[in-house]
C-alpha cells in the first residue's frame, strides 16, 4: 500500500516505546476530516470497556481491499507486531515475505527457521498472486460472459444495420437513375446517400447513448476500476457502427452509380 504521508514503522517501535499506528484514508476522513492526521493520537476501547493508552498516528496509507473487490472500504489501523493492541492475539497470523528468489527455494529455509523456535507451529504457504487470482474468479467469469454477449450484440447490430441500409439504398436505385439522367453528378448521389445514412445513424446513436447512460446505475455495481460512463468504450462502439453504416450506404450507392441511367429507369 502506498504511503501517502508520515513514515513506516521502525525498529524502535517496541513493546515499551510510545504506541504508534498507521491508518488508511477512510479512517482519516471519518475521524479527522479536513485535518492532517499525522501526529494526532487516539485510543482503542478494550473488551472490558476501558480505553487503552494513547496511540500516535505516524503514517497514512491509501485505501485497499483485502477480501474482495466488492467489499466496502472500512476504517483501518495498522500496528507494529510488538505493540499488538489487544490482550489476546489471534490464533492464526499472516506474514508476508518479499524475496528475489523463487518461492519454492524459500519454503524449506523458512520452515526450518520456524521449527527451530517452535516445532508445534504449523505453516501454510500461499502465493499472493494465486490468492488474488482465486478471489477474482467470479469477476473474470462475469467479464468473460459480458464481453461475449456484448460482442454478439455488436455483431448483430452491425449485420442488421448493414442489411437495413443496403436495402434502403438499393430501393432508391430508380431515383438515382432519374437524378443521373437529369444531369446529377456521382458526387451528389454519394452526398445524398451520406446525408440520409447520417440521419438514420445519428438517431440510432442518440437513442443508444441515451439508453446506455440510463443503465449506468445497474452497470456501476458490476464494474471495477472502470467508470460506467467510459468514454473510450462508447467512442469505439460509435466508430464501429458509423463505419459499418458508411460502408452499407456506399457499396449499393456506388453500384447504382455504375448502372446506366436507362437500365435503372427500366428497373424502376
Amino acid at each position: 500500500m502506498p504511503l501517502l504521508g508520515g513514515h513506516n514503522f521502525t525498529s524502535g517501535d517496541t513493546g515499551t516505546s510510545l504506541r504508534v499506528a498507521i491508518i488508511n484514508q477512510t479512517l482519516a476522513r471519518r475521524f479527522f476530516p479536513n485535518l492532517n492526521p499525522i501526529g494526532r493520537t487516539f485510543r482503542l476501547q478494550q473488551v472490558s470497556g476501558e480505553f487503552g493508552p494513547p496511540i500516535e498516528i505516524v503514517g497514512l496509507v491509501k485505501d485497499a481491499k483485502y477480501e474482495s473487490v466488492r467489499e466496502d472500504t472500512h476504517p483501518t489501523a495498522f500496528f507494529p507486531d510488538t505493540q499488538y493492541p489487544y490482550p489476546e492475539r489471534p490464533k492464526a497470523e499472516v506474514f508476508e515475505l518479499h524475496t528475489a528468489m523463487r518461492p519454492s527455494e524459500l519454503l524449506g529455509p523458512v520452515q526450518s527457521a520456524v521449527g527451530e523456535v517452535n516445532k508445534g507451529i504449523s505453516l501454510e504457504f500461499h502465493m499472493l498472486a494465486e490468492q488474488v487470482n482465486d478471489s477474482m474468479v467470479q469477476e473474470r467469469l462475469l467479464a468473460l460472459l459480458s464481453g461475449f454477449f456484448g460482442a454478439l450484440a455488436l455483431l448483430l447490430a452491425m449485420i442488421g444495420l448493414y442489411g437495413t441500409l443496403s436495402y434502403l439504398v438499393s430501393q432508391r436505385q430508380g431515383e438515382f437513375g432519374i437524378r443521373m439522367a437529369l444531369g446529377a453528378q456521382p458526387r451528389s448521389i454519394l452526398l445524398l446517400v451520406a446525408r440520409d445514412v447520417g440521419t438514420i445513424l445519428g438517431c440510432g446513436i442518440t437513442a443508444g447513448l441515451g439508453m446506455s447512460l440510463a443503465a449506468v446505475r445497474v452497470l456501476q455495481g458490476l464494474l471495477f476500476g472502470l467508470p460506467a460512463r467510459d468514454a473510450v468504450t462508447l467512442t469505439v462502439a460509435t466508430c464501429i457502427l458509423s463505419g459499418v453504416a458508411l460502408i452499407a450506404g456506399y457499396i449499393p450507392a456506388r453500384r447504382a452509380m455504375r448502372v446506366d441511367p436507362l437500365v435503372a429507369l427500366r428497373y424502376e
